[in-house]
Formats: C-alpha cells, sequence, structure tokens
C-alpha cells in the first residue's frame, strides 16, 4: 500500500504542482495571519460580537453572491483566467481593508465590510475554478493524493502564518512605541497578509494547461442549462450549507471567543491556532486511505460527524484546554472531510458541468458562513458564546442525516462516465 501511495503522489504534474504551491501562500496568508488577526483588529477598533459577526457576514456574502457568477464564467472561458482575476482581487480586498482605520467612524464600518467582501469575491472566483481545474490536470489514480497533498501542506503553511500572526501585533507594537491593544499593532501586518497573494501570481501564470483555446474551448455557459444534473447539484448545495455551519462558526468566532470570551493573549491565540493547523496536516495524509477503506461518502460522513462533536467541550467549558480541544478535533476532522466531499461532488456530475457544481457549492458554502456569522453575533450577545458553539453541533448532526441519504441515491445513480465512484463510494 505505501509503494502504490508513493507512486501516485509522483503521478502529481506539473500545473497541479504550481497551483498546489499557490494555495500554500494563501494558507499562510490568509488562513494563517489573516484570520487569526482580522476580528482581533476589529476588537481593538471598539466593534463588540454582533458588529463583527455583521462585517463577517458581509464578508463571506462576496464568497456566497460570486460564486455561480465564477461557476458559469469559468465554462465561458475555462478556469485559468479565473484563477489568476481572483488572485488580483483578492489583494486589492484584504489589503486595502485594514486602510478603513483611518476613516470617520460611519464610514469606517462600511469600508472595512466593502473591502471584506471584495476579497471573499476574488476568493470565490479562484476556488470556484481551482477545484475543476485540478480535476482537469490531474487522473483518477493520482486524484485523491492531489487533494491529499493540498490538505496537508495548507495546513502546515497555515501554522507558520498562525505564528506568525499571533506574534507580529506585538513586534508592530514594540517598533511603533504602542502596546497590543492599539489597532495599528494589527493594521500592518494585516495589510503585509493581504500583499502576499501577490506571490500566487507567476505560479499561476506558469501553468500550461489552459492557456491556449486548444485546451478549453469556448462555451456559452447558459446553453444546455435545462439538461444540467440539477439533482445532484441542489442535493450537494443542502448538504454543504447545513455542514458548512459547524466552520463557519469556528471561522467567525474562534478568535473572538479567547480573546473576548477567555481573555487569551494574542500572541498565545496565534500559537493555539497554529497548534491545532498542525495537527491537521498529518491528519490530511490519511484521505486516500480512509477513501481506500470507507469511499467519499462515508469517509466525509464520519470526519464531519468528528467536527460536529469537536464544538461540544468548547460550547460546555469555558477555558482555554476545551476551546484547544475542540479545535484540534475539528481542525484535524476537516482537513479530511473538505477533500472527500470536494471529490465526491465533482464526480457525481460530468465534466462539463463541474465548474457549475463548484460554483453552486462555494455559493452555499459562503452563505452559510455569512448567516452562521450574521446570526451568531446577535446569539453571542444574547445567550454568549456556549449557544453558538452548541448551535453549530446540532445543525452539523442534521446535516450529516441529510447527507446519508443523498448520498445512497446518488451513488445508485451514479454518472455511467464514473464507475470509480459508484465502486469506491459503496464500501
Amino acid at each position: 500500500m505505501l509503494t502504490d501511495y508513493l507512486a501516485n503522489l509522483r503521478l502529481i504534474g506539473r500545473d497541479a504542482q504550481l497551483l498546489i504551491a499557490a494555495q500554500t501562500i494563501m494558507a499562510f496568508g490568509y488562513v494563517g495571519m489573516y484570520s487569526v488577526l482580522f476580528n482581533l483588529y476589529l476588537l481593538r477598533l471598539g466593534y463588540d460580537p454582533a458588529a463583527i459577526g455583521e462585517i463577517n457576514a458581509i464578508g463571506r456574502m462576496g464568497f456566497a453572491l460570486v460564486g455561480i457568477p465564477a461557476g458559469l464564467l469559468g465554462v465561458r472561458f475555462g478556469p485559468r483566467p479565473l484563477l489568476i482575476v481572483g488572485e488580483i482581487i483578492i489583494v486589492i480586498g484584504l489589503a486595502s481593508a485594514p486602510l478603513g482605520e483611518f476613516l470617520p467612524l460611519p464610514i469606517q464600518r462600511n469600508w472595512l465590510s466593502f473591502f471584506y467582501f471584495i476579497g471573499f469575491a476574488g476568493a470565490s472566483l479562484y476556488f470556484v475554478n481551482s477545484t475543476p481545474y485540478l480535476m482537469s490536470v490531474s487522473g483518477t489514480k493520482e486524484r485523491s493524493h492531489v487533494f491529499s497533498v493540498i490538505g496537508v501542506l495548507m495546513p502546515l503553511f497555515a501554522v507558520a502564518g498562525s505564528f506568525t500572526g499571533g506574534f507580529l501585533p506585538g513586534v508592530t507594537a514594540e517598533y511603533l512605541g504602542i502596546t497590543d491593544a492599539h489597532p495599528a499593532s494589527y493594521r500592518y501586518p494585516l495589510i503585509l497578509a493581504g500583499v502576499l497573494f501577490v506571490f500566487t501570481l507567476p505560479l499561476v501564470l506558469a501553468t500550461h494547461y489552459g492557456r491556449s483555446r486548444g485546451d478549453e474551448p469556448a462555451v456559452n455557459p447558459l446553453s444546455g442549462m435545462r439538461q444540467a444534473p440539477w439533482g445532484p447539484i441542489v442535493s450537494m448545495s443542502v448538504v454543504m450549507f447545513l455542514t458548512s455551519v459547524a466552520a463557519g462558526v469556528t471561522l467567525s468566532f474562534f478568535n473572538v471567543y479567547l480573546d473576548d470570551g477567555l481573555g487569551v493573549a494574542t500572541a498565545l491565540i496565534g500559537t493555539v491556532t497554529a497548534a491545532t493547523q498542525l495537527v491537521a496536516a498529518p491528519a490530511s495524509a490519511l484521505m486516500p486511505i480512509i477513501v481506500a477503506r470507507l469511499g467519499y461518502a462515508h469517509g466525509f460522513t464520519w470526519t464531519r460527524l468528528v467536527m460536529g462533536i469537536g464544538l461540544i467541550p468548547m460550547a460546555l467549558i469555558p477555558t482555554l484546554s476545551a476551546a484547544a480541544v475542540s479545535m484540534l478535533l475539528i481542525a484535524s476532522a476537516s482537513a479530511i472531510s473538505q477533500q472527500t466531499f470536494t471529490i465526491f461532488s465533482q464526480s457525481v456530475v460530468s465534466e462539463r458541468w463541474r465548474t457549475l457544481m463548484s460554483g453552486v457549492l462555494n455559493t452555499t458554502m459562503g452563505a452559510a458562513w455569512a448567516m452562521t456569522a450574521l446570526v451568531g453575533g446577535h446569539i453571542i450577545e444574547r445567550w454568549g458564546y456556549g449557544a453558538v458553539f452548541l448551535s453549530g453541533s446540532v445543525v452539523t448532526g442534521l446535516a450529516l442525516i441529510a447527507f446519508i441519504a443523498i448520498a445512497h441515491h446518488l451513488q445508485e445513480h451514479a454518472p455511467q462516465h464514473n464507475e470509480h465512484l459508484a465502486t469506491n463510494s459503496t464500501r
């Protein structure tokens, strides 16, 4: 088994390697630095959890609203141009958002929300099209390994980004002669994190597949929409929406909870976040083994169940150690479940509809994150952090019941072009 595993790793092509490298930079800049610092920056500007939730909701709506248009544009022009445009928009949005600090309060919040929205809109353009692109440049044998490598490397680079993000405000504060309670100590690290995305551009520009029209023939993205496999697309969207609640809760409020709820120092928040992401890296390497034993559907079900259970300690025990245990479970399970669901959802439709599937799923995921951020902030204000984490756990359990029924139906009607799915998912 180990020999086959290593042999399949060596099959990963140059274009896939370049895109993997680009996504590791994204992991360092956003998953590591920006996600650790942005909400803490908002706290330093004087925003309460409800306001932070609303700003996060607007940002994540950028991911949701652009998802389907990004998929249609990917069908029309091919994924590669959209990857490039998406990266440019991410830089503009994430680097500009912290500059809102200099504006009067009535304008400041609108600026922060708008450019956070722009950053997520760019991310939607990129990630909607990166999945079909990776599916196109990888064969059946190495495909699970491509996504497994992404799942391993992204947490590792996110670890480095989280450590960096945790310590940079203190270093910046010392250099400026202020304390890390001042917004300026977060502003400059956030701008740096946004600018880092510039370094992903040369990597995507160096890819070959999709550069010529011979690779990606231009088609009308709306042609044949009545024949689109709307059953699988809608079914997968329902599952994606409900199961994204657990991830949305932790994305929006984990660092706010540590700072505002538990009074944890910024450097320690970065360290805890990095430690949980470090655990996720080796967990991702298990994905091909889990898929070989359980199949994509059962692999997703069990790992997403772990995520739902993982929210419970944090919901019931208001301590740093309980929060760390929760995030360890969530991060390690999420690293596997997201990749298995991605491959499963792409495999239940033909290649013609993969970009549309990706766009619709990213839309529903962004909508779930936005709703979670918006509603969660107000739940926290009224009932506390424990209530929002427990709600995420309950919704995840309900989502998995729906997925089991949907997956069984889709496996029975697996498309003829993909016998691999029908065989692999029913083990």
